[in-house]
């Protein structure tokens, strides 16, 4: 058959890049032959094999999935972050189970070589593999490739695959062919380049004594880090990491013999993997073991002419993250996405594919791949960087004071950011399972790149930090002059004894007085249309304070920026909570949940701490002691909410125990089941009708009053950047305070809240033309029912958009 007549792919290599290629090709009717350079397709060599659900999903759309399953019965459900004297630092219980609820898929450790042979079984057409062909020659001829093998033969082809291995033989002769044929094609010092920051000792012992099945252990150390996995029959998988004395870069990279493994291997055997396991006793019970350069690299071009590379031979990670395996799965699916597409807009042939046919091919393949593979590859070295601790300080802070607070939902997102975007077979229908965290291409749209992405967010956080520079000119409260109870009575409340507290809390109650009893209405209208907007805030500042997925961040302490309402102003605090927002809240789809107990406590505690007293401050009594008690309480109703929410909920969770002890798998899980989202919809009804209330109410009696100004008395505002304002009372003074108070918080209001509606478009969660519709209502909610009322309408609507991605 010459090759110019019928579509034919070479593939060099039956590791798991090759075989799993071969699967797909026959799942589609494309002639291919499988070259492979050992003698066996399953030989004992390299060690496990980690396969997460990105590559999961593609094993199971080609059939594959079901035995990996089937052969890994022992689910790994506890994962350990451990020091190096073994010590526990962190750990996550029932890790399989998350993963598989979250994605559909969970993680399945065992041998490679049982990888390979499933995949072998599951070929139909075993004829076209071929053993013992080692590639050692490739010609390009017009319309296609020979390749020649050790044994002389010879095999004609439309494009070779080179799924080789980091020592690619096929990338070599491609990167030859390149050179002579397209000089300057390939940066001719890039394999020279190629870094080397650690070896590795990785290998499969089992019956080890002492050793727990089903977990998983992450050892740190100076210079050096474990990854030691439970598997399949008692076995146990390990992987120890040792930093280099200095980085090897190309032909300077060492080659290690069993006399480097033997020395290696005495130097850390009594290095710790638990408190009663060390890295000698695993050794000791090993079925087989290597010591090996690790490379990491992404080649800047995978292709050149009829030739393509992938897998270790174009992208290799450092193993340590477990993605090398599941990349080279991806990288397959992306050529066969490719060449579909290319038979599918030729009358559904590949017959006489030009050399631009198969470069559009190759193209689209690497462009599908690169990115993400950069990103594995980096994402992999940060995570070995901060387990040897090659920032001893930075690696201290993180272990010993961060780590241990943020929670399993931040371990599991950040796990997941290296799932959402795999490729899959685009021609192939996905088995349904259901998931909680749709993949990228599951999404109702496409999210925004890393790049426009930054660009916005810093752009938010400038736009918000120029609004905190606006009230650093405009907060001018003149303390030395207040303490009365407006112009003229004086304050009676000793909350806080004779101390500068006192003091302090009573230059709160007076600047809150002067409004209160001015006889300017304008001045008492603008504040019981501007307070009751505050509700929105503190609700949705408690709200994401307890969502699973901001725990570990500043967002998850509300009563900082409650408490910072009261004594800095809502107009800075706004600003500020929308910039930490935009660099800490939680994009994890599970990691919206409250819980229910929370949920169900917001309404209550927001009416009795804030709704209350700040009813109580604007009803005019005789009895002015009494009524200066409201206004100092008011002083604390902020923070006094997130009081009463603990309180309420402690108690009702209490009272559920009680009742029906609960049980720890069905507690962790609970962020699945979505039981938060209608009463939280509740709570956000309730915000909308108080406050949407009140500013229709308000804005209609400022309409009919004559002696109030709308316009004045919201925007008639002096020059932040004046030196003077030449203000005639004290009243003036507090009037001007509180009229920027309510702006600049309008301006962190509005802005936060189009910045979410652009964050649910970045991450695909909606698409353009909700997320246009989105803003406009924004927008216009402002002047129809308020800022507070559209910010509640605005979490509702957000709050179902999350939840409903969840299958």
């Amino acid at each position: 058959m010459a090759p110019n007549e019928d579509f034919k792919i070479i593939i060099a290599g039956g590791g798991i890049a090759g075989l799993t290629l071969a699967n797909m090709l026959e799942k589609f009717d494309i002639q291919y032959v499988l070259l492979e350079a050992y003698s066996a397709i399953a030989p004992p060599v390299g060690a496990s094999i980690g396969l997460f659900p990105n590559g999961l999903r593609i094993l199971d759309q080609i059939g594959c999935y079901e035995a990996v399953a089937r052969l890994s019965h022992e689910h790994l459900n506890k994962g350990y972050t451990r020091q190096e004297n073994g010590k526990i630092i962190a750990d996550i219980r029932y890790m399989f189970d998350h993963l598989e609820r979250r994605f559909g898929y969970g993680l399945h450790f065992f041998d490679r070589q049982q990888l390979l042979q499933i995949l072998y079984d599951h070929i139909q057409h075993k004829d076209r593999v071929l053993l013992n062909k080692a590639v050692t020659g490739i010609d390009l001829v017009k319309g296609g490739v020979n390749v020649t093998t050790a044994d002389g033969s010879t095999y004609s082809g439309s494009i070779v695959v080179g799924a080789d291995g980091i020592h690619s033989k096929v990338r070599s002769i491609m990167r030859a062919l390149g050179t002579r044929l397209q000089p300057g094609y390939f940066d001719p010092d890039e394999e020279d380049r190629v870094p080397c920051y650690y070896r590795c000792s990785f290998g499969i012992a089992q019956h080890v004594p002492g050793w727990v099945g089903g977990e998983q252990n992450i050892v740190s150390g100076r210079g050096h880090s474990q990854l030691v996995v439970s598997g399949p029959d008692d076995r146990v998988y390990w992987f120890l990491f040792e930093r280099l004395p200095t980085v090897k870069y190309g032909k300077d990279i060492p080659k290690y013999t069993t006399q480097d493994e033997a020395e290696f291997i005495k130097a850390n055997a009594s290095l710790a993997i638990t408190e009663k396991v060390t890295f000698g006793q695993v050794f000791a019970k090993r079925l087989q073991s290597t010591l090996t350069p690790l490379h990491e690299v992404v080649f800047k071009k995978w292709f050149f002419k009829r030739i393509i590379t992938f897998g270790d031979s174009a992208h290799k990670p450092n193993p340590l993250t477990g993605q090398g395996g599941n990349g080279a799965i991806e990288s397959c699916a992306e050529l066969v996405n490719a060449i579909l597409r290319k038979r599918n807009g030729r009358a559904v042939s590949l017959d006489k594919l030009t050399d631009e046919d198969i470069l559009d091919i190759f193209t689209e393949t690497q462009s599908a791949r690169h990115e993400r593979a950069e990103m594995i590859v980096r994402e992999a070295h940060k995570r070995q960087a901060m387990d040897a601790f090659e920032d001893p300080i930075t690696s201290t802070i993180v272990q010993t004071l961060i780590m241990p607070q943020l929670g399993n939902e931040y371990v599991f997102n950040r796990m997941g950011n290296g799932f959402a975007g795999a490729s899959k077979l685009e021609y192939l229908p996905v088995p349904h399972k259901a998931r909680a965290v749709p993949f990228t291409d599951e999404l109702p749209a496409k999210p925004v790149s890393e790049s426009v992405s930054s660009a916005v967010r810093w752009g938010f956080v400038g736009g918000m930090g120029l609004v905190l520079a606006i009230t650093k000119k405009a907060w001018r409260l003149p303390f030395s002059r207040l303490g009365g109870w407006g112009e003229s009575g004086s304050i009676v409340i000793s909350w806080l004894g004779d101390t500068p507290a006192s003091q302090f809390l009573n230059a709160l109650v007076s600047i809150l007085s002067y409004p209160l009893l001015d006889k300017d209405p304008s001045m008492k209208w603008h504040l019981m249309n501007f307070l009751p907007q505050l509700i929105s805030p503190i609700l949705i500042y408690t709200i994401e304070g307890y969502r699973l997925g901001n725990q570990g961040s500043l967002l998850a302490l509300p009563s900082l920026f409650t408490a910072g309402m009261q004594v800095q102003g809502i107009g800075r605090i706004a600003p500020l909570y929308g910039i930490l927002s935009a660099i800490f809240g939680t994009e994890s789809i599970p990691g919206r949940t409250v819980p229910k107990e929370v949920a169900m406590s917001l309404v209550p505690a927001v009416t009795l701490g804030f709704a209350l007293p700040t009813i109580m401050s604007f009803w005019p009594t005789a009895n002015v002691p009494a009524w200066q008690h409201w206004v100092t309480l008011w002083q604390f109703a902020p923070p006094l909410v997130n009081v009463l929410t603990a309180l309420f909920s402690t108690g009702l969770r209490r009272l559920q125990q009680r009742r029906s002890p609960p049980d720890e798998h069905e507690r962790d899980f609970e962020r699945y089941k979505k039981r938060d989202v209608p009463v939280l919809q509740r709570a956000y009804m309730y915000a909308f009708a108080v406050q949407s209330t009140v500013h229709i109410a308000t804005m209609a009696y400022a309409w009919s009053h004559p002696d109030i100004s709308i316009a004045k008395t919201f925007f008639g505002l002096p020059n932040p950047f004046k030196a003077n304002w030449n203000l005639p009372s004290l009243s003036q003074q507090l009037a001007t305070f509180f009229r920027y108070d309510a702006v600049t918080a309008w301006a962190g209001y509005v802005g936060s809240n189009l910045y979410s509606v652009w964050e649910l478009r970045r991450l695909g969660y909606i698409k353009t033309r909700s997320a246009v519709k989105a803003a406009l209502a924004v927008v216009a909610g402002q002047f129809l029912v308020g800022s507070g009322a559209t910010w509640a309408a605005l979490w509702s609507w957000r709050e179902g958009v999350i939840a409903d991605l969840s299958q």
